[in-house]
């Protein structure tokens, strides 16, 4: 099929969902356009996501989905069908994102073979003997079948230099210079049932400064921030130093950090991706599947019996932030770990 696209083919990337699947998404933009150099590549996102794609160098412009109400879908999905991509990549495989494939009208639809809505593509890649094990396997497996080539594929971030002088002023405003030491525990998460026990994090967050003589800086995604001030109500001492921000300015943030302690989601895979040494708090999925990449990265991960879990084999106290794979990972668990990080440096 490579062969058969245009030099200056106009490509829609379709990526919908969360933080952490566009994070490893990004792994495939540099291959796609080293493949088709002169082409015009337009990535396709959800909200949370377009901070990690609308700064990448191998992106020409980043679109957007909101959802909403029928006439402003409705326009979305008109303006989709106006663009005349000559190509539309699928790595959605939702419904969502295959109507989208299919809506966009253009010459090459393509699609995992598999997934369920496949008759919405007229360009079907069966990619089952690269034999995928990992997220980011199949994010580039699609694309190695269109021709694309890869070195070793690791998630690619990059962010504006406005994010960075907000962030830099952000932590300035709280007592951080440029170059100072400072750890990250980020409590914010999604998923209540997967979140560890918000007395916890107070306590690791006034351990680590005692400990280790490092400024802690608390931190949460966007929305999150109830989740934080729930931390901050179990702090006996000195509270740490509290950061809410966007995205772009927290993984500038981020990227300054000795280390950060979070959950398994989409913060866990920015951390990692931007080289940073993760200290994962796993739970209700296997973390040999959803594990953070880079080689200094600890998971904590207390394996029980209903452990990796779904909607139907949860239960009550799980909905109500106190699950007990949770439950089993103790401060200390955390401090070692932090410990074994920082006596490697």
């Amino acid at each position: 099929m490579a062969e058969r696209i245009p030099p200056k083919a106009r490509i829609l990337l379709i990526k919908l969902r969360s933080i952490g699947d566009v994070i490893y998404n990004t792994s495939v933009y540099a291959s796609l356009k080293k493949r088709f150099p002169d082409s015009h590549l337009t990535v396709l996102v959800e909200p949370a996501s377009l901070d990690i794609v609308r700064s990448h160098p191998d992106v020409n412009e980043a679109l957007c989905f909101e959802k909403g109400g029928f006439l402003k879908e409705a326009k979305f999905y008109l303006d989709l069908f106006c663009r005349r991509y000559d190509v539309a990549i699928d790595m959605h495989e939702g419904t969502r994102g295959a109507v989208m494939c299919f809506v966009s009208q253009a010459k090459y639809r393509v699609g995992n073979k598999y997934a369920k809505r496949s008759f919405l593509y007229n360009e079907k890649i069966d990619f089952s003997d690269l034999k995928p094990r990992y997220p980011i396997d199949y994010q580039v497996a699609l694309i190695k079948k269109m021709g694309a080539e890869f070195d070793t594929p690791m998630p690619d971030i990059h962010f504006d230099d406005v994010s960075r002088l907000n962030a830099e002023q952000l932590l300035r405003n709280q007592g951080i210079e440029k170059g100072e030491a400072y750890g990250i525990v980020h409590c914010g998460t999604r998923r209540k049932y997967d979140q560890w026990q918000f007395k916890k994090f107070a306590e690791l967050a006034e351990a680590l400064p005692a400990r280790f003589g490092i400024k802690t800086l608390l931190t949460c995604g966007p929305g999150e921030d109830d989740q934080a001030q729930e931390v901050l109500k179990h702090i006996q001492g000195t509270a740490p130093v509290f950061l809410t921000a966007p995205l772009q300015e927290l993984g500038w943030i981020t990227r300054s950090a000795q280390f950060a302690v979070c959950h398994n989601g989409g913060y866990m895979h920015l951390a990692s991706a931007l080289r940073i040494p993760v200290i994962a708090l796993f739970g209700v999925v296997n973390p040999r599947v959803w594990k953070p990449l880079g080689d200094r990265d600890i998971v904590i991960y207390k394996e029980i019996e209903c452990s990796p879990c779904n909607s139907k084999t949860r239960k009550p106290e799980c909905f109500d932030g106190d699950a007990e794979c949770k439950r089993r990972i103790e401060v200390d668990d955390v401090l070692s770990a932090v410990e074994t990080l920082l006596s490697r440096k």
